[in-house]
């Protein structure tokens, strides 16, 4: 995923709130998927580098993230963890071409871009391909599911929330495993 986050004299609008990135993911187990994010050119506070918090992949889901809604946004794709902005926080600052890998678990976050350019970076997660599939239904996840299997429908493309991230994903290496299943009406 190429992230492109914008300059603007806003703060509210270009940053991204703390949040687990097993929030968005159907699949588990934790363990077996990891991040990558890869800076396109140098990333600091100014443009708004991420933000972790050390440690906070050891305390499990810190569900419940909410829909992270801006005054002057309208993304209700971006979920946060709420009454966490106390935690202490290390900013990542990195040089072009540096990369950081984490856990789905890690809370994490990017503050606002205040250049007057775009801050540009790569982001890619990769999972075991035989991570099993869960029933997001009745868990805090099934919000997030129903908004981006309705933004589905508005883009033509109308698909299961599983289907989605079984078409998004790639084999990178070794046999075909249970991202590879996809469901077909044919």
């Amino acid at each position: 995923m190429l992230i492109n986050k914008p300059p603007d004299s806003d703060p509210d609008f270009s940053l991204h709130p703390l949040h687990q990135d097993l929030q968005y993911f159907p699949f588990r187990p934790a363990n077996r998927i990891a991040a990558s994010w890869t800076a396109m050119e140098r990333v600091d506070q100014s443009n708004g580098c991420l933000y972790v918090v050390p440690g906070s992949h050891l305390d499990g889901i810190l569900y419940k993230h909410e829909i992270f809604l801006l005054k002057t946004s309208k993304h209700t794709l971006y979920d946060g963890v709420q009454g966490k902005e106390h935690l202490e926080k290390v900013h990542v600052v990195m040089e072009k071409g540096d990369t950081v890998f984490f856990h789905p678990l890690l809370l994490h976050g990017s503050g606002p871009n205040s250049t007057k350019g775009f801050r540009k970076a790569i982001s890619c997660h990769y999972a075991d391909t035989n991570c099993y599939f869960i029933d997001v239904r009745g868990t805090d996840q099934e919000d997030l599911m129903k908004r981006i299997e309705e933004l589905s429908v508005k883009l033509s493309a109308p698909l299961h929330y599983v289907d989605i991230w079984k078409a998004k994903s790639r084999l990178v290496r070794g046999p075909p495993g249970n991202f590879q299943k996809l469901d077909s009406h044919l």
